[in-house]
């Protein structure tokens, strides 16, 4: 990077550039693409394939041994850098040609109403209730109750589903049956439940009033 300052870089960008414009050719593959976009981070919509990011996530790393970067429900994020080269560019496209193709068999397990995959409201959301401080639902007395049981009481943990890590909610919230939802949808998905008590989330631990 000392001897090349300006053009380290270059190559990898380029490459990321090839990969997101072959990549939108293939079907049920989109690609999030903006000006002000990371040009070293290409991140692929899998949805209208009919499968989550985290399993599309295990099909292209089992398939090509391609590895992310960070899946989500509906996207995998790659990575690109210096040391990227043409062989890592030609095994991604592949390993997303042959998940295009694997999607629309039988063979391919697909996320659908019989294997409860829901129609869930992901979009931003601006009605949540603070009951508590963290600090006060973190010392407060608590319970463990059947997650059907837990819409409208206050939210005993922290719960993240992983990846990406990122709180759903959060020690004194309220809990919506919006967030039971997506909570739920993100295991069909196939992601993992961190800071819950029950990793399953077959319950949730609340604030015992």
């Amino acid at each position: 990077m000392k001897e090349n300052p300006s053009s380290i870089f270059d190559n990898a960008i380029n490459l990321a550039i090839e990969a997101k414009n072959t990549l939108k050719q293939i079907p049920g593959i989109a690609v999030l693409d903006h000006p002000y976009m990371d040009p070293l981070r290409v991140t692929v919509g899998v949805h209208d394939l009919g499968v989550s990011g985290y399993e599309a996530d295990d099909f292209i790393y089992m398939d090509q041994r391609v590895v992310s970067e960070l899946s989500g429900s509906r996207f995998i994020t790659l990575p690109f850098s210096p040391g990227t080269c043409r062989e890592h560019v030609n095994r991604l496209i592949l390993a997303f040609k042959n998940l295009s193709s694997s999607s629309s068999s039988s063979s391919f397990i697909k996320f659908n109403s019989m294997n409860g995959r829901v129609g869930v409201d992901l979009e931003p959301w601006s009605d949540i209730k603070m009951k508590l401080t963290p600090r006060e639902a973190f010392f407060a007395k608590k319970k463990k109750v059947d997650i059907k049981d837990a819409t409208g009481k206050i939210c005993g943990e922290l719960i993240c589903p992983y990846p990406p890590g990122f709180p759903i909610i959060t020690l004194g919230e309220v809990i919506s049956q919006r967030v039971v939802d997506i909570l739920q949808q993100s295991i069909v998905d196939g992601a993992k439940i961190i800071g819950s008590c029950d990793p399953l989330l077959s319950s949730m631990l609340i604030y015992d009033v």
